[in-house]
């Protein structure tokens, strides 16, 4: 209620059977597969948001077409699109800005045209055809890109880092897309602006810590924070050995495989005074296969290995407090939290 000349709102939540899912919202947890109607339901929330300003009653009246949009990712890549397509074409949103924020080029929600149809599945124009086709090595150009849509339709595209915007740009960090993309740089209309870091995460003050430190006590108040880990996460309570920390998704991009390639040669004491006196901290969800890897070299290397397949940011802030160092062998990173 503090924005929007106090008609701003916080949340708006979508009411429809096909959100209802006992697992992750995006797929199935234990398959790694999305659901088969990610696509109808992708679809019916930027339509949604695009409902939400003229119909809904905030604050005495509705917000209006006066607004910006800001989607994020390919699971909003349609939003743009039907502001093309479906609102502007008839009067509406004519004033109305959409900004796109990429936060991985790798992810870019790509589906058969053949089995979706646009004018019966999505509700747009053939011609909209132009902006979501697009090629995949599998599906060839029977294939709707919906991140690539998005950035063709909407007015700006942001990414999470400056670097990141140039990266997008090359024949190898651009997934395909890079010509596009480089289109909208062309036109002064695509930016990077640099993740933050809220104050949450400063040891001196986070809640989630076993005690907050700064420079003067930094050694004594890491030393807590480890130990209490250990504790936590079924670890052996060694002061002196190397805990080696990893948080992300469980996914060849994040480079897990790297790690989990060389558990054994890290655990094992050859004399070389690097390894032996060595823990490491495993936590994400994701790919399958990473995960069941993760909880056999737990059930292998128990007090020593810990594979967390899931997420609770109260651990990560632990692990970043705790860890003695940060494992990020990514194959390329837009700009994550750790980083």
């Amino acid at each position: 209620q503090d924005f929007g000349a106090e008609r701003g709102c916080d949340y708006i939540f979508v009411e429809h059977d096909c959100f209802r899912r006992n697992g992750c919202i995006y797929g199935d947890t234990n398959s790694g597969k999305e659901y088969e109607d990610n696509l109808f339901r992708f679809a019916l929330l930027s339509l949604a948001a695009a409902e939400a300003p003229l119909v809904l009653n905030l604050g005495g009246s509705t917000y209006g077409q006066d607004c910006i949009f800001f989607a994020n990712d390919w699971q909003v890549g349609l939003l743009p699109v039907y502001l093309l397509y479906k609102y502007r074409r008839h009067g509406t949103y004519q004033n109305a800005r959409c900004i796109f924020v990429i936060h991985n080029l790798g992810y870019q929600g790509k589906y058969r045209m053949s089995r979706f149809p646009l004018d019966k599945h999505l509700g747009l124009p053939q011609e909209a055809i132009q902006d979501l086709q697009g090629e995949d090595m599998h599906m060839h150009t029977d294939c709707l890109n919906l991140l690539q849509a998005a950035v063709k339709t909407c007015d700006r595209v942001l990414t999470v880092s400056p670097n990141y915007a140039n990266e997008i740009q090359t024949p190898e960090g651009g997934f395909g897309m890079a010509t596009v993309l480089q289109q909208k740089a062309a036109s002064m209309r695509l930016g990077g602006i640099l993740n933050g870091v809220s104050d949450e995460w400063s040891p001196i003050t986070d809640p989630h810590i076993a005690q907050n430190y700064g420079v003067a006590d930094f050694l004594e108040g890491r030393a807590a924070c480890k130990r209490a880990l250990q504790q936590e996460l079924g670890l052996d309570q060694d002061p002196d050995t190397c805990l080696l920390g990893f948080c992300g998704r469980l996914c060849y991009q994040k480079g897990v495989h790297l790690i989990t390639a060389i558990i054994g040669w890290l655990l094992q004491d050859t004399g070389n005074g690097v390894t032996g006196r060595v823990q490491i901290l495993f936590m994400g969800r994701g790919d399958p296969e990473y995960a069941n890897l993760l909880r056999a070299s737990e059930g292998q290397n128990k007090g020593r290995v810990c594979g967390y397949v899931g997420f609770d940011p109260k651990v990560e802030h632990r692990m970043m407090a705790g860890c003695d160092l940060i494992l990020m062998p990514s194959q390329y990173e837009p700009c994550g939290l750790p980083q």
